[in-house]
Parts: structure tokens; sequence; C-alpha cells
């Protein structure tokens, strides 16, 4: 059936081939200008355009079965909008003459009395989403002993923050979480929390042991087979099995060789020290950011390790990480590599790598977009972010999320734990508004 063109037939011969020649050039420019989005078949406009939405929430959703058992993709659909703990109620926690602990915020001047016995916030270092499963956000967050650097066991907060405020349970534990994440730890499909901590953040950086926090009955586990400098770290289905097993990495010590670390997990909140998947590392492999994530899509988790200039990722054999076969992305000098993310950029099928760093001692930060090709990375961020770079003094970012931010149906890239001056006195927020696919740096109060 050959469809006709309605009303052609009323004009010269010569006129009909040249409207012919402009409705096919038409179609041609408009299926040049939309291609389907492999992750959701919905039609998008390129990144010229801004009528339709580019990197729906939806996206996440189309992650594939392994990637969605990591601690990078369960954290980011629980971080559905981020939380100031330093404007909060528990903004930190002062011990008082009895040997209890009563809350600081900024509507208190505990603080000012002298006494400089008390515990605040790490900046960034929580997480706020619905526990409990009512329906309302729950608040976990982790609070350093002053002064630091200290090597004492600093405090662990859990509130039932939107739903009872004034409850909260708060217990001693790790030394310094530097890095918290969402993951079913024990198979019961409700969300845990897993920590890293680097322990004393100072000479001779002794280490610190590995932590859970189960919220349904508010307990903690420990695991201390491998004490380590866990500055990173992360959670999946390394095995293959269905459990979520434990990665972390050990970095620089004066008192433990740095190196890799996995626990297995057995079931039942219990789980093996098993470094035998780690081959061919050495004391020059020092990392201080991890992440898993199938990168290549063979079904198996595949291991991201960021430093000093460096970024690997090392491809998943057979359970096993051979450090022989990493791969090297292009890292700009002095720059160190403080977190990682993960999305298709481009709409190729391929998920890209999007990492922050801090520039040359935390003065300042870099956003950087790593597009997949196959058998190599390209960077290319100033395609799709209009600003990428700050400098500052003591001014960085610790984590970049990607989650909704503005609230109009699309991915926005949103910075989580501004240091220095990029913080401000009022509290500065920045994140990168997706605007058609081409993310435009805004910057909030």
């Amino acid at each position: 059936m050959k469809t006709k063109i309605l009303g052609l037939n009323k004009f010269p011969k010569k006129y009909k081939i040249m409207c012919k020649l402009k409705f096919a050039f038409g179609v041609f420019m408009f299926l040049a200008c939309n291609k389907k989005d492999p992750q959701n078949n919905s039609i998008v406009t390129n990144r010229q355009g801004t009528s339709q939405v580019v990197y729906p929430t939806s996206t996440l959703d189309a992650f594939s079965k392994i990637n969605k058992t990591t601690s990078w993709y369960n954290t980011t659909i629980a971080m559905t909008s981020l939380f100031e703990v330093s404007k909060s109620r528990y903004w930190g926690f002062e011990l008082i003459v009895n040997g209890g602990l009563v809350p600081l915020n900024t509507g208190t001047n505990n603080t000012q009395n002298g006494t400089r016995n008390f515990y605040w916030n790490d900046l960034g270092t929580y997480l706020y989403t619905d526990f409990t499963e009512d329906g309302k956000k729950d608040l976990w967050a982790y609070y350093l002993k002053y002064p630091w650097p200290t090597n004492a066991a600093g405090l662990h907060l859990f509130s039932e923050y939107v739903g009872s405020p004034n409850v909260y349970d708060l217990q001693s534990g790790l030394t310094q979480v530097r890095k918290c994440v969402v993951s079913d730890m024990d198979g019961d499909g409700k969300k845990d929390v897993m920590l890293f901590s680097s322990g004393l953040d100072a000479f001779p950086n002794p280490g610190d042991s590995l932590g859970i926090f189960y919220p349904k009955d508010l307990k903690y586990q420990y695991l201390n087979s491998d004490i380590g400098y866990y500055h990173g770290g992360a959670t999946g289905d390394v095995n293959g099995d269905g459990l979520i097993d434990i990665v972390g990495y050990s970095g620089f010590s004066q008192l433990i060789p740095v190196h890799p670390t996995c626990y297995i997990n057995n079931g039942k909140r219990s789980f093996t020290l098993n470094k035998n998947i780690f081959k061919n590392f050495t004391n020059q492999d020092n990392y201080y950011t991890v992440e898993l994530f199938d990168i290549n899509k063979d079904g198996s988790l595949d291991l991201f390790l960021g430093s000093i200039e460096k970024l690997i990722v090392i491809t998943n054999k057979d359970g096993v990480f051979d450090r022989k076969n990493s791969i090297n992305l292009p890292v700009d000098s002095k720059l160190e590599i403080m977190d990682i993310a993960f999305l298709d950029f481009d709409l190729d099928g391929n998920i890209d790598v999007l990492t922050m760093s801090n520039k040359g001692g935390y003065n300042g930060y870099a956003l950087r977009l790593f597009l997949n090709k196959g058998d190599l990375f390209i960077e290319s961020s100033k395609s799709y972010f209009d600003k990428t770079d700050e400098v500052g003094t003591k001014s960085w970012i610790k984590w970049i999320r990607i989650l909704d931010y503005d609230v109009d149906g699309d991915l926005d890239v949103v910075a989580d734990g501004l240091f220095g001056n990029l913080n401000g006195t009022g509290g500065k927020k920045i994140y990168w508004r997706n605007d058609g696919g081409k993310f435009i740096q805004v910057k909030v109060n």
C-alpha cells in the first residue's frame, strides 16, 4: 500500500519532484536528529533539543540484573534526595558531665561552653532513605570525635527522622567511616548499611574493621579478620551465587601493606575472608576509591579502582580479579579519583563512567566523563557538561549522585559533601541540571 501525499497532484510535475525531495529530506533529518533510547525504547531528541526528556528516571530500572546487586546501584536508587545533617537537630553530640550524650544543632550553643568534648557529622557521611519501609525517610549518619584526627571510636546514629524525629538510636562504633552504602547484606530483601572505615587518618594509619548495620533490629556486625585503611569499598554479587559479597581496599599505611580484600557472603550474616580472588597486585597498587560494576556486559561484576592519577578497571574472570588484565582510563595529572558513577550518556547501549576528583591536595574538583566504546574509553566531559572544573583552597566534593534533583522527571548529576569555599556560609549546593541531555551547572543555597 502506498501512502498518498494529499494535494500533491494539484501542482506541476517539477514542483511535485521538489516536494517529494523535501519530504524525503525531512524524514531523513527527523531520523538523524532523533534516536531510540536503548534503556527505555522511547524517542529522545538530540542534545541540542530540550523538548523531551533525556535520561528519564526510569533509565535506572533498565540496568542489568547483576549491576542491580551492587552497592553503587542500590545507594543510587535509595538516595532520591540529599540531606543536610548540619542543619538538622543532629548536627553532632556532646559528652556531658554525667557521661551522657546530648544532641548539638544550629539551635544550640553547647559548643561554646568550653568543654570541646563532642562529636560532629563528617560532611557527606550519611544515608537518607526509607530503611523501615513505612513510606517515610530515615537517617543514618556518622560522627567523628573532636579533635580530628583521633583514634577514638566515632558515633553511629539511626533515626526514623521523618516519622519520629525525636527518637534515635546512637551507638559507638568504627573510628572513621569514610564510605557508607546501601546494600541487602543478609538477603532478606530489606536495606542494610555497609560501612568502610579508614581508622585514624594520621600516622601511623593503623586501619580499622569493616561494619554492617541492620536497621530492622538496630544491630551492628563488625568484620575484623582483615584490618585495613579502608578509604573505599563496594558490595555486589562477585561470585554469582545470589548473595552480596564485600570488596574493600586498604590504602597506604605505615603498619599495613596496601592490598585488596574480600568477604564472601555465606548467608545468614556469615562472611568468610577470601583474598584468593585477587591476583598479581603489588605494593605499588595503592588505591582509595572502589566500585563494582559489570562494564563489559558479560554478566560478572568488574572491579574499578581509583587513586592519584590512576583509574583502572579489572574484568572479572571466573570470580577472579587479575591485576594483569586491567584497563587504564586516561586520568589527568594531579587529579585524585574520589568517586565513580555509571550511566549510558551517549545512549549507545554501553554504560559510561563518570568520576569526581580532587585537584592537587584537595584544592578544587574535576568532573570527568569517559565514554565506553567497548574496547576503549574516551574522555568526553566537555561534550556533556558545561562546567567541569573549579579551584579553591581545601575545596573539594566527596560524592557524585545520580538523581532527579529538580524533580522534573529526568536524572541530574548532583554533588554531595562539599568542602571548603564550595560550601559557603549559606550551605551551598551544586548540581548539573539535565537540560535535554546537556548538563548545566547550577549553584543554589
